[in-house]
């Protein structure tokens, strides 16, 4: 097929130039180098207090099991407090989260609570006509936590095997044992709900998994949710977090629109000095051949780019994505339609390599940061509540939402910042491919006119 051969053959003739080739992948670790020499001692800033939502349907510990453990309280400590036993191990943690605070320089706990709690009840939702997502969305609250009706269950379960575990032994198969049995095997999830692309909302969510985080490590690792049980939540502070970890997936759309740049001072060079297209043009070879083994050639050129940006900073930079990587990569990946068309109008447009280059960095930073890439942009709302969320909530089309890169931040924060799978983010995607083939095709369209009509 000769699409691919014309591939083939720029592939080729890139390896033979080793100059241009290890500047084409030795950019996107100098980039991937300078960003996080940049941001990654640079905390989150000043400490503020935070709206957390909380709805706790948590039905808390069997009456019967409670009065038992009450009873071993009278004789030694079991671990669970008796008002834990009271209240249940959700209204015991909501507790514990409306003490904590920020930590000072020296790493003792200051007056700057990090939550405020807006507890919402099932009866007050019903009479109120609340809904907690209808506060996500207005941005009245910054997350909503829920807790489901067998935290509690949950809660016993991870403290029965870890103590199997420790001992070989469940709690209940002691022989020392006469009460109600103690769950095993019951397992739930907490939910954190918030809008993606608030930083406000990225913030609580990075704190929360630091908390919950070290509950699981203190009962062995299982992965169950669970309560205060002896256990101490750790001291926060906003110097344990980095700016790097918030915009990673910013500097990743950053990264792949510096290949436009690219593309378009490529296909001018051909054009204005090598004569490649002179060329083409006195052969057999038909336009869209041409351009379709060149946009062959530019998706294997910035899947090595972006691989390499995607990865030194898990490897080397101490960025831990949360999400799945190749669900993450794909969407990168998906966005190389938008950087390659917005490639062909520019090299339609100039006649110098030089020219379009730096039109490309003139016109790409605007663009990154009006798609979110760096900070959270203004909103200027176009349609409410118009986009569904992969937390389930509606958010506005903004202006910014004609940006097909914008859609590739908010899918790559929601994949590899809080663990959401690609077909949850499926409006994200859908807005990000649709103008990016449109563009793509033209580009196309309008260079092929461009360069291969008129005299030669």
């Amino acid at each position: 097929m000769l699409p691919l051969e014309i591939a083939k053959r720029f592939g080729k003739e890139l390896i033979r130039m080793k100059i241009s080739l290890a500047v084409l992948l030795a950019l996107p670790a100098f980039m991937a180098f300078m960003f996080w020499f940049a941001f990654n001692t640079t905390g989150l800033g000043t400490a503020e207090t935070y709206i957390l939502g909380v709805v706790n349907d948590d039905e808390g510990i069997a009456d019967d099991l409670a009065d038992y453990f009450k009873v071993v309280n009278s004789f030694y400590d079991t671990g669970i407090s008796n008002q834990t036993l009271n209240i249940g191990f959700a209204s015991d943690f909501i507790q514990t989260l409306r003490s904590i605070n920020y930590t000072n320089e020296e790493g003792v706990p200051g007056n700057i609570p990090i939550f405020n709690i807006e507890e919402y009840n099932n009866t007050e939702i019903t009479l109120n006509n609340t809904d907690p997502k209808s506060d996500v969305e207005s941005r009245e609250v910054d997350a909503v936590l829920y807790f489901p009706d067998n935290y509690s269950n949950t809660t016993l379960s991870a403290v029965n095997n870890a103590n199997f575990l420790q001992t070989g032994m469940y709690l209940d198969d002691n022989p020392f044992w006469f009460g109600p049995p103690i769950p095993k095997t019951d397992n739930s999830e907490l939910t954190i709900v918030g809008d993606e692309g608030y930083t406000r909302y990225t913030i609580v969510k990075m704190i929360l998994d630091k908390i919950l985080t070290g509950f699981t490590e203190n009962v062995h690792n299982f992965q169950f949710s669970g309560g205060n049980i002896e256990y101490q939540i750790s001291s926060v502070a906003l110097k344990d977090y980095s700016i790097f970890d918030t915009i990673m997936p910013g500097i990743l759309v950053f990264g792949i629109l510096t290949q436009s740049g690219m593309l378009a001072a490529f296909l001018v060079n051909e054009f204005a000095e090598t004569k490649t297209i002179t060329r083409v043009r006195l052969s057999l070879i038909k336009p869209w051949e041409y351009i379709t083994g060149v946009t062959i050639y530019q998706f294997v050129v910035s899947f090595f780019q972006m691989g390499i940006l995607f990865i030194l900073p898990i490897l080397f930079f101490g960025f831990r994505p949360a999400g799945n990587l190749i669900e993450g990569f794909s969407v990168l990946l998906v966005t190389t339609i938008f950087t390659t068309g917005l490639g062909f109008v520019l090299a339609g447009i100039f006649t110098s390599p030089d020219t379009a280059g730096q039109s490309s960095g003139f016109l790409m930073t605007p663009i990154a940061f009006m798609s979110g890439a760096f900070m959270e942009i203004p909103t200027i709302t176009l349609f409410s509540n118009a986009i569904p969320t992969a937390a389930g909530i509606s958010r506005d089309f903004i202006l910014w939402d004609i940006i097909p890169t914008t859609h590739t931040v908010n899918a790559l924060r929601s994949i590899m910042l809080y663990e959401f799978t690609i077909a949850e983010v499926w409006a994200e995607i859908v807005l990000l491919i649709v103008p990016s083939i449109f563009l793509l095709v033209f580009g196309m369209f309008f260079y092929s006119k461009r360069r291969f009509t008129g005299d030669i």
